[in-house]
């Protein structure tokens, strides 16, 4: 025996270290205790984002991921982000943002197109986005990543006041085999599945609601095109969820191409309808950034990359739609098997389409130009590792997210207060259908795309119901229908940060998740330039960001917009920037902060002040300044801390 270990037990302490506390990276040291005060599931961005803002606090954290790299999908293949108004984003997400933008700037100069490509840090190579991560999670001695680690079995504790507790959670080394139990105070799932709080025994649902059970137009079985719901929608509920499909990272530069070689199960007669719709001229080339007309959307990257995704009601789709129903509630084994398949179909389709003589010649030269991108996904054959789980489980919490959330005042563009806001969104409801077109050609079943208005994302949405020390991140409590508008990694990020962030208040303060107060949830949020209301020209770096942003939670800024309501009926909504599918900020939520403040909306506000003392101070400032409505609001807060 090595003179080094003194006994068995050395040595199998070190085995331990080497295997089971495997971290992603060199420079994050993982020590031996299983003892943490926070442990997150799931190295998703949402739940790196939770990390970061507890350890921020002191917090010992651990983020313990089943694949082998972290990431989820933001390293997986989705580089080219989901959201509609850039003023939709802040806190952890924009921090990110500003990382990947000087990446390209340091590394290309300020004239690069990779730097223009990159659009503000939005759009970032897989490769790039891990990197970023990693340095983002070193600067946290305190975070410990624990990845190729499966979730065996969740340790309860004994009921507290009939609230469940989380003790730990044990995780299999998917090559070694060798388990360990890692204990917490605090538990975040951030998975894409929800497999923690289901394994846990929280309550969850799969699958589609019925149209009646929360009055959503969306809801259950559903033909939807041109903003009409089409005969045949019953609106029944079933267990079908929305359709999956990989994120390939392709290029048509000939110096970085991964060719696509024959899958080895490839069944030639499993694509020759495709040449089909080719020959009939549905499809106009097979690769398209912005039309419908083509086969796969490529959504261009720096470095002449493109992120390849799916394109709704096209004739043909890169979605397996029908496949994925086993995959939320699947065992491993079956889902690896879906898992497989799709990425069989996909590459087999690539492959028909670039070679197969039945394709006609203009499509397949021009299909033929593009490859995997060979500097991507190097240990997985330039692959993406993980497929793209639209929505599996929904894990019921406090409060249920449905299309009921998108509703205006009035006739207005403004959607309803929530002052328990905790993120806000900007995106479409939207589904690429659950099942394959059948009664109207290529309009799957299930599939629809609405955009309202910015919107805010309520506490109890994060907050599974019944357990004392458990927060949902990603597979929120929410309808199918209104999952459709959270399911994207910015809004995910938002409610990683609050849910780190009320983990840290949970903590300090030694109480359970449902003793955490929104309010100093907000607060920390928004001084972590985090937003809980949509303000199109106040952002983060603003004088005024955190005032606007607590008064915003209480309708201070509804006001002000409302004012506006006789202007809005008739307005184009949606103003692309330059062709792309990110717009101008949403009209009607400016408040223009550095106009002077006139009487009618300084009354609206000093009505809503709760105390006596506050308002004469307020309105006795009003009185005696000619102020602007920014100046107002922040002294407004000034005066609130002064009487705290």
């Amino acid at each position: 025996m090595n003179p080094l270990f003194r006994n068995i037990g050395q040595m199998v302490i070190l085995v331990l270290f080497l295997i089971c506390f495997n971290p992603v990276q060199a420079s994050q040291k993982v020590d031996l205790k299983n003892q943490y005060d926070l442990v997150i599931m799931g190295a998703t961005f949402s739940g790196i984002s939770a990390a970061l803002n507890a350890a921020k606090y002191g917090h010992s954290v651990v983020v313990v991921e089943e694949y082998s790299m972290i990431g989820g999908l933001m390293t997986g293949g989705l580089s080219f982000t989901d959201f509609i108004s850039y003023e939709a984003l802040g806190g952890t997400f924009k921090d990110y943002m500003g990382r990947v933008e000087k990446y390209y700037l340091d590394k290309y100069g300020k004239e690069s197109e990779q730097l223009k490509d990159c659009h503000g840090g939005i759009h970032a190579e897989p490769h790039v986005t891990l990197q970023i991560f990693n340095d983002m999670l070193s600067e946290f001695p305190n975070i410990h990543i624990l990845v190729n680690h499966r979730l065996e079995s969740v340790l309860m504790d004994k009921p507290d006041n009939t609230l469940l507790t989380i003790k730990g959670a044990i995780f299999k080394d998917k090559e070694s085999d060798i388990s360990v139990t890692l204990n917490g105070k605090m538990f975040i799932d951030a998975t894409y599945e929800g497999d923690l709080a289901a394994y846990a025994g929280a309550e969850y649902r799969i699958g589609r609601e019925s149209r009646q059970e929360y009055g959503e137009p969306l809801a259950g079985k559903l033909f939807y095109s041109n903003k009409q719901i089409l005969v045949g929608s019953t609106g029944e509920g079933d267990h079908r969820v929305q359709a999956y499909n990989f994120r390939l990272i392709m290029t048509n530069d000939a110096k970085n191409i991964s060719k696509i070689e024959r899958p080895e199960n490839y069944l030639r007669e499993n694509y020759l309808s495709i040449a089909d719709v080719l020959k009939e001229g549905k499809v106009s080339q097979v690769f398209v950034e912005k039309s419908r007309d083509g086969i796969f959307r490529s959504q261009m990257l720096p470095n002449n990359k493109a992120d390849v995704n799916d394109i709704k009601n096209a004739p043909v789709r890169m979605t397996m739609l029908g496949e994925n129903y086993e995959y939320p509630d699947g065992d491993w084994k079956t889902r690896h098997r879906i898992i497989a398949k799709h990425k069989e179909h996909l590459l087999g389709m690539v492959y028909f389409i670039q070679n197969d003589p039945a394709i006609p010649a203009k499509f397949r030269k021009e299909a033929q130009q593009w490859g995997l991108a060979k500097d991507e996904f190097t240990d997985n054959g330039n692959f993406p590792p993980r497929l793209y789980i639209r929505e599996a489980r929904r894990i019921m919490g406090d409060y249920v997210f449905t299309q009921n959330d998108f509703n205006t005042i009035g006739n207005s563009l403004i959607v309803e207060l929530k002052k328990d806001a905790i993120a806000i969104g900007d995106y479409a409801l939207n589904c690429h259908g659950v099942s394959p077109a059948t009664l109207y050609p290529f309009v799957a079943e299930g599939d629809f795309n609405f955009i309202p208005p910015p919107f805010q994302i309520p506490f109890g949405v994060i907050k599974p119901i019944g357990f004392s020390n458990l927060l949902v991140s990603v597979a929120v409590s929410a309808s199918h229908v209104g999952f459709s508008s959270l399911r994207l990694e910015p809004v995910w990020t938002a409610l990683g940060q609050a849910s780190g962030i009320a983990a840290h208040i949970a903590l300090s303060e030694e109480v359970p998740i449902s003793k955490v107060a929104v309010k100093e949830v907000q607060k920390l949020l928004h001084e972590n330039n985090a937003k809980t209301a949509y303000i199109s020209d106040i952002d983060v770096y603003s004088p005024y960001f955190v005032a606007a942003q607590y008064f915003g939670v209480r309708g201070f800024l509804h006001d002000a917009y409302l004012m506006e309501e006789s202007k809005m009926s008739g307005t184009d909504t949606y103003k692309s920037i330059r062709g792309s599918q990110y717009a101008f900020a949403y009209p009607f939520h400016a408040l223009r902060p550095n106009e002077p403040l006139d009487k009618k909306l300084a009354e609206k506000w000093l009505e809503r002040l709760e105390s006596k003392r506050l308002k004469i101070e307020a309105e006795h400032y009003y009185m005696n300044n000619r102020v602007s409505k920014g100046e107002f609001l922040l002294k407004l807060y000034e005066l609130l801390g002064e009487e705290k």
